[in-house]
């Protein structure tokens, strides 16, 4: 199977569906991608079975920011830079 080149229906770009996709999708049983890579994440993001996120204000800065789980009572909350750089500094230390 040769490689083909299709037009994405969200964003119109022009896309590989390569033969090892092709190979997969044949022995799965599955119709050939509609979508880009990149809007084929974008809508999974967006999608009924999402992991929630949950909206938070940063313990340490203060910002506005979200979280893959429900925060607890009682516990420290920090956005995605504070998390980051308090585990740089851990890892350091």
């Amino acid at each position: 199977m040769p490689d083909l080149e299709l037009p994405c229906v969200q964003c119109k770009e022009i896309f590989l569906y390569n033969e090892k996709e092709q190979m997969l999708n044949y022995q799965r049983n599955l119709a050939q991608p509609q979508r880009c890579p990149k809007c084929r994440s974008k809508k999974a993001a967006t999608g009924e079975n999402a992991p929630s996120r949950f909206e938070i204000v940063c313990d340490h800065c203060g910002k506005h920011d979200s979280v893959p789980f429900q925060p607890k009572a009682g516990r420290s909350v920090l956005c995605k830079e504070c998390y980051q750089s308090s585990r740089s500094r851990s890892r350091h230390a």
